[in-house]
């Protein structure tokens, strides 16, 4: 049977164009540098500060702070003056670092040796930002966060409800806010099992009395031009019941490759006679597809099709998302997958699982 042709856009999980999509591929083909490197950012997501604090730091750096001068660069009518000194053009470097109230806060946090040395040595927000998070401890890091984001706040509340509150107050409240909030984070931490709570969690867990479980994963090997796939089977007792890799010619996307691999697992569960399993796949991206995407043109969409209809035959199918770490069985199989026949099927434990599977 002839299929009609249809436009499909690749740069879309589900082959319809999106104007985030097209961005996504201008940036990939122009091949835009980063303003900051990846060992950079790092420093900036691992200072301890709470999220939105951190995420401030990053708009400020990505050039995103929408004060008057930036404002009126993209054409939208506003004064220019500084809400709070009406003083100076407000830009990132003088609401934050120059402003009055911007002293007195950062004089009232402790932060004044630490942002007047930098502010002498660099002469962009974004340096004095990279240079703190990276040469200072996380503590200290974590402190100035905060500070931005509360003399942020403070400017958003004069301009939009007409109240602030003096620098010194600023300074006095953003140590405040972070000491508690550093005091939360360290009580977790301490609370008596907690670190077994989590490894519980990135650890493969046993299914219901009844019920088996398959996990699955893929493989990518571009220099060899394969993309592989692994499933492993087991019982209520943990025990191996049967595995299965496949490898094919040519590449495909990650979210393709770990659909497939889904599909595989699912099939051969069926095709034993199987009917209530337990499905766990590391990609999250296929798991919320799975419940979410409705139709489309590309071939991920068919995949996802494919898994649907095999899981409306069979109404005892779960699918559901894991970590990595409590998906290594399927990992290593998926990863061994070439070194076998094109289609391989164990009905034995292989030699190469063993040891993940009696730990």
């Amino acid at each position: 049977m002839v299929e009609e042709d249809k436009l499909i856009w690749i740069d879309s999980i589900h082959g319809q164009y999106s104007v985030k999509s097209g961005y996504n591929m201008m940036l990939n083909n122009t091949g835009r540098v980063e303003e900051m490197t990846q060992e950079n950012w790092q420093y900036l997501w691992k200072i301890h500060a709470p999220p939105k604090a951190k995420h401030l730091l990053w708009r400020i750096c990505k050039g995103c702070l929408p004060t008057r001068t930036r404002l009126q660069e993209r054409r939208v009518t506003c004064p220019l003056l500084c809400p709070l000194c009406e003083q100076s053009n407000e830009d990132d470097w003088h609401i934050l670092f120059n402003c009055n109230d911007s002293l007195q806060a950062r004089q009232a946090a402790g932060l004044e040796q630490v942002i007047a040395a930098r502010m002498q040595q660099y002469h962009t927000t974004q340096d004095v930002i990279k240079s703190i998070c990276h040469d200072m401890d996380r503590d200290t890091a974590g402190l100035f966060a905060v500070l931005l984001w509360v003399l942020w706040n403070n400017r958003n509340d004069k301009v939009w409800n007409g109240s602030t509150e003096a620098g010194r107050s600023l300074g006095l409240k953003a140590r405040q806010l972070w000491c508690e909030w550093y005091s939360v984070q360290t009580q977790w931490q301490q609370r008596p099992g907690a670190e077994q709570q989590q490894q519980q969690v990135l650890t493969w867990q046993k299914p219901p009395t009844g019920w088996y479980k398959c996990n699955a994963d893929a493989g990518f090997y571009n220099e060899l031009n394969k993309s592989s796939a692994g499933w492993c089977l087991r019982d209520h007792t943990g025990s191996f019941v049967k595995a299965g890799t496949i490898w094919n010619e040519g590449k495909c996307s990650i979210i393709e490759g770990e659909a497939l691999a889904l599909l595989e697992a699912m099939k051969a569960v069926k095709d034993r006679g199987i009917t209530h399993a337990i499905f766990e796949t590391d990609s999250k991206n296929v798991v919320d597809a799975i419940h979410n995407l409705r139709g489309g043109t590309s071939e991920f969409s068919s995949l996802i099709c494919d898994i649907k209809n095999v899981m409306m035959f069979n109404p005892n199918f779960v699918v559901k998302f894991i970590k990595r770490q409590a998906n290594m069985v399927a990992h290593t199989l998926a990863r061994a997958a070439i070194s076998w026949s094109s289609r391989y099927i164990c009905e034995t434990l292989p030699p190469c699982i063993t040891p993940l599977l009696n730990n």
